[in-house]
């Protein structure tokens, strides 16, 4: 049984910075329309994949990116930074890493996020943490986040509801969690490795969802068991099968890299120096391994930091990934909303902020939170997932804050 215990547990900022090139064609395309920054085109531009874990602008990989003039867009139209969330899933394109080593800044070109699956709940079972969606075993943990209207968590999921969830996808048939948030019934959509190919009777299945498709829908090229493909699902299945609507990329090849850092779980394993991460090939043949080669493993969650050379990230280091302790490790700067001094508590960054007298403070005390004050709060995450609960205040001067305020 999956149990977050409400303890205030500090831990460490969750992961490191990931680089990408790009920036050095930033400035030859900023008069060109529509240009969304230079990864992939050399330079010292940044880029960082992982789940949101903090606001102020937008934290991801432990690096803050000034989100202020980043264009921002889903997998299937544009959006905006109010769409942004704690726990989904995004790709930051950034201009250059700079501030320190204990607190990387950057200034976000552009945010893409992306979820695993859409669609309507068929099981829920809280006492195993799992979920069913569109035939994905869906697993929760003490650092899934909840949407704040699925008050109680995972016990407020009902079957039938239509959900949203972020994560990823870990070596067996299973989707770890970052983020679940209910939905209103729109076209379903479903991410994931392909099982059970059959390209003559246009059939294949992804979990445990049997998939099929008509001969004007046509997949990828070369599709073939194991790879990774997206797919939007028709409404309702047909004769046992749900129907494919239209194929899309499942996995983004990255370019050459001189420098890129990727976390996420080992989804494909033939030692401890080649491996895959979240379906990302890696070659660690010469990296360091600061946590020992032990804790390598088919499933295991890793940080990986090198360049990439002809789709292959050539690591340098691997690192075991603690996500920053067991119920994580989450930051939020911005103003104080909605205080409610009784019920000890008030709203950052659209997010429900819980204090108690263990919290340490910096520059203040528990009597000055009051609406509009600037706060940066460290924190973990409520035993329903849809709150932060405090281990850390620090009041800072609102003249000296330079993160975005929306």
């Amino acid at each position: 049984m999956n149990i977050r215990p409400r303890t205030f547990l500090p831990g460490p900022l969750l992961a490191r910075l990931l680089h990408w090139a790009g920036a050095a064609a930033l400035a030859a395309c900023a008069a060109i329309a529509g240009c969304g920054g230079g990864v992939g085109v050399g330079g010292t531009g940044a880029y960082a994949s992982g789940p949101i874990t903090g606001f102020g602008s937008i934290i991801v990989n432990g690096v803050e990116f000034d989100d202020s003039t980043a264009r921002v867009e889903s997998e299937d139209s544009g959006g905006s930074r109010s769409d942004l969330r704690l726990g989904m899933v995004v790709e930051v394109e950034s201009g250059p890493i700079g501030g320190s080593a204990a607190a990387p800044t950057a200034s976000a070109t552009l945010i893409r996020y992306r979820s695993e699956v859409l669609g309507p709940v068929s099981a829920v079972d809280p006492a195993a943490g799992t979920l069913v969606v569109l035939g994905q075993t869906v697993v929760v943990s003490t650092t899934t986040v909840f949407d704040s209207t699925l008050a109680n968590g995972l016990a407020s999921v009902q079957v039938g509801a239509v959900v949203e969830v972020y994560g990823f996808h870990d070596a067996g048939a299973s989707l770890r969690a970052t983020r679940i948030e209910p939905r209103a019934a729109v076209a379903f959509r479903l991410r994931g490795p392909v099982q059970e190919l059959d390209t003559v009777a246009r059939t294949l299945r992804i979990g445990a969802l049997p998939l099929g498709y008509a001969a004007n829908v046509v997949p990828p090229a070369g599709l073939a068991n194991g790879d990774v493909v997206r797919v939007t699902v028709n409404a309702a299945p047909l004769n046992g099968r749900w129907q494919v609507g239209a194929f899309g990329e499942g996995q983004r090849r990255l370019p050459d890299l001189d420098d890129a850092r990727v976390r996420g779980p080992v989804t494909s394993f033939a030692s401890t120096r080649q491996f895959s991460v979240n379906g990302q090939p890696v070659d660690a043949s010469g990296a360091a391994f600061p946590n020992g080669e032990a804790g390598v493993v088919l499933g295991a969650r890793v940080e990986v930091e090198g360049p990439v050379v002809a789709g292959v990230l050539r690591a340098r280091q691997v690192r075991i990934d603690d996500e920053g302790g067991p119920q994580g490790d989450f930051r939020l700067i911005g103003k104080v909303e909605a205080h409610q001094p009784a019920q000890r508590s008030f709203v950052l960054r659209n997010l429900t902020v819980l204090y108690d007298d263990t919290v340490e403070y910096s520059d203040g005390s528990a009597a000055d939170i009051a609406d509009g004050v600037m706060l940066e709060v460290r924190g973990v995450l409520s035993g329903d997932g849809t709150r932060v609960l405090a281990t850390r205040i620090r009041f800072k001067p609102t003249a000296h804050w330079s993160g975005s305020a929306t």
